[in-house]
């Protein structure tokens, strides 16, 4: 016996022999969708609809079958006493699971109380030449069959769907939010000659056009400054960023932010912003602001009502760590490095320092209820404000929730000689190896030369905001493709 690629193959060649076109270029009858047909059903009504066959019973001379359309069910039958051998035979012997069709029939109600189409005429619209893995409402467990073949998870299983619906509708929310509070959506470069905005390493690619090796961003932010020069005073994009980095449950190379940039407002401003922001796109998207995070064995409830929690990033380290981190001593600071073995490339610094210590010392069980950590050390903010009052700090803020970063947010820095001065010991950094650090944009000096007004800015990632809302552990949960390893095609029609 041939595989089943190979018996549906068989299938389709008949079926074209017999003048019956397995792909044919539309629907014969109209299609209602099912969701509206659930919604308001009418017994005895006829109606037509169209969807994918994901279950199908048999019971001798009458078959049930599932179809769903746009992820909603409906039970269809076919009896061989109603619809004659013809139609009958056609289904027995040319209908399988992941066939697309056309069903034209009536309505009714079975002795199980199952609302169903009784079939009186049936087209098909697409021959699956494979089988889907599992029923309608079943996971695929194989996680490699998962996330490389991630339209088989969101075809069978309603749960991997209804997180994505989440997404769709989280970015739509975030859009009507920002245009409510006067934003201009824009688009800035994706290909840059220069990369910047962000820490990390970028990815690499080459314009044939103009003989030169650009980048991909790593970050919005100095294109969406540079239209704050030009005038716009409220902007905002939606996008996505590239970083070289590690691929795990909160990280994909490839992924969603939005940031945002008011003139004439600081990070208290945007503080403010970002509760609103999040707790407003939260009902609308899921009716409530409260939330369930599976942390462990537990399941935690979170609130994202306003106001979030709000520490300095030193009252953060006395109130979880118990470390008085301002009057420590640089040499002790060495010594927390070397007992949790972080390292620093291009040297030691005591703001990256102090930052690598909070990444590591105060973790998720000490931010699962949304929180502001601000006031970072100015050396680990090139492209923020140094503090008002704080010598030696940036006016800075990171949003936690959930144990993850999910938003970072400065006072921008305005002033070109400072930040050409912020962007020459970054470089310094990147010649002794730390290839995280700032490149020297000279034309965004320029632009800030002509001069940018005090500006508040946002980044907020929208992966992980969907990972809150949905309850989803792993980032690759909330993409629709996530990053893996590529490998090579094979025909698999002998499995």
């Amino acid at each position: 016996m041939g595989s089943e690629v190979e018996l549906r193959r068989a299938i389709r060649r008949r079926l074209i022999e017999e003048s019956v076109n397995p792909y044919p270029h539309k629907p014969k009858y109209s299609p209602t969708p099912v969701r509206e047909v659930v919604r308001s059903p009418q017994v005895g009504a006829t109606v037509a609809i169209a969807g994918k066959i994901l279950g199908i019973r048999r019971h001798g001379g009458l078959i049930f079958f599932d179809i769903v359309d746009d992820g909603v069910r409906i039970q269809c039958s076919v009896s061989r006493g109603e619809v004659g051998e013809g139609l009958f035979s056609f289904f027995e012997n040319y209908v399988d699971l992941g066939d697309i069709v056309n069903v034209y029939g009536t309505l009714y109600y079975t002795r199980k109380g199952e609302l169903t189409v009784a079939v009186k005429d049936l087209q098909l619209l697409a021959k699956a030449l494979r089988s889907p893995p599992v029923k309608w409402g079943h996971r695929v467990l194989d996680p490699e069959v998962r996330y490389r073949k991630r339209y088989l998870d969101l075809m069978t299983n309603p749960h991997a769907r209804r997180v994505l619906e989440v997404r769709f509708r989280t970015i739509e929310e975030i859009r009507k939010f920002m245009w409510s509070k006067g934003f201009i959506e824009v688009e800035t470069p994706i290909l840059q000659p220069i990369y910047g905005g962000a820490a990390a390493r970028p990815f690499k690619t080459y314009v044939w056009a103009l003989d030169a090796e650009w980048y991909l961003r790593i970050s919005l932010e100095l294109y969406l400054k540079r239209l704050v020069v030009a005038g716009f005073n409220k902007v905002f994009e939606i996008g996505k960023n590239f970083r070289n980095e590690d691929i795990d449950v909160e990280h994909n190379p490839e992924f969603t932010m939005m940031e945002s940039y008011e003139a004439y407002a600081d990070y208290n401003d945007v503080m403010k912003l970002t509760e609103e922001l999040i707790s407003t796109v939260a009902e609308r998207v899921l009716s409530t602001t409260v939330v369930e995070y599976p942390l462990g064995k537990e399941l935690v409830k979170i609130s994202l009502s306003p106001p979030f929690r709000r520490f300095t990033i030193a009252e953060a380290f006395r109130e979880f760590a118990g470390i008085d981190i301002e009057g420590i001593t640089d040499d002790k600071v060495k010594e927390l490095l070397a007992r949790y073995s972080i390292s620093l490339p291009g040297g030691y610094d005591r703001g990256r320092a102090i930052v690598k210590l909070f990444d590591r010392l105060i973790g998720r069980e000490h931010l699962i209820q949304p929180t502001f950590i601000l006031d970072f050390p100015q050396s680990s903010s090139p492209l923020a404000k140094p503090h008002r009052s704080k010598t030696g700090y940036a006016e800075r803020f990171e949003l936690y929730i959930a144990g993850m970063e999910l938003a970072n947010a400065y006072t921008e820095l305005n002033d070109p000689e400072l930040q050409a001065e912020y962007f020459r010991e970054e470089e310094a950094r990147r010649a002794m190896g730390d290839l995280e650090a700032h490149p020297f944009d000279w034309d965004f000096i320029e632009a800030l030369e002509y001069g940018m007004p005090p500006t508040g800015g946002l980044g907020l990632g929208i992966d992980r905001l969907v990972m809150v809302f949905t309850g989803s552990t792993s980032i690759k949960e909330v993409i629709p493709f996530p990053m893996i390893k590529p490998r090579e095609f094979q025909n698999q029609d002998s499995k």
